[in-house]
């Protein structure tokens, strides 16, 4: 029961902090477009990926939709 629990908080912060990364991404992309930056832009990449990579391991896609039965 307690691991079970602990899977769930863990899910949650990994979900947390994949969205949290991915907006810094977005924005710091965003930002070194409009100055720039190259090496802005390589980094926002990698907050846009590290995140996607963390939603992933974090189950929020792992739920498939249920499929009809007709």
């Amino acid at each position: 029961m307690t691991n079970e629990r602990v899977r769930a908080v863990g899910g949650y912060t990994m979900r947390i902090l994949g969205v949290l990364a991915i907006v810094v991404g977005v924005l710091g992309i965003v930002s070194s477009l409009a100055q720039g930056n190259l090496v802005g832009i390589i980094l926002g990449v990698v907050f846009i990926v590290g995140g996607a990579f963390l939603l992933k391991r974090s189950g929020a896609a792992a739920t498939p939709r249920p499929r009809s039965t007709h």
